[in-house]
């Protein structure tokens, strides 16, 4: 999932920057269709995304959320075309922070993630004397 994840977060920021130097929407709602067959469809500040907005790709790997200068940022939710499913915190393009990813075989983690990758739970310990 890390190598899937950091694919999708390179080509993210390959799209966002060709967009801000090509786009005409400076600020607002705007629908376009990028050079590599991806669609955005949300606001744009600065020639940017940025507020609410879908991104979905060439390959079918969709983010719907929010956007913080070009990067997913904030609550959002990422489907990619195997059936799983992230939806939670993102913070500067990667997963972070309180989130649920449900994979294609039925597994599912709900809890922490940092630096794009689930933090493991510490089980409760009980003191020692």
């Amino acid at each position: 999932m890390r190598f899937q994840w950091a694919i999708l977060s390179i080509a993210f920021i390959l799209c966002a920057a060709g967009i801000s130097a090509a786009q005409p929407v400076k600020d607002g709602y705007a629908k376009m269709t990028m050079p590599d067959g991806s669609l955005y469809e949300g606001q744009f500040k600065d020639g940017v995304f940025e507020g609410n907005g879908t991104l979905t790709f060439d390959n079918g790997v969709q983010y719907s959320g929010e956007f913080i200068n070009g990067l997913y940022d904030g609550q959002g939710t990422i489907i990619y075309t195997d059936g799983s499913k992230y939806q939670g915190e993102f913070k500067e393009g990667r997963l972070e922070g309180q989130g649920t990813i449900s994979y294609a075989d039925g597994t599912k983690y709900k809890g922490k993630f940092k630096d794009g990758e689930p933090v493991p739970a510490v089980p409760d310990t009980p003191p020692q004397s």
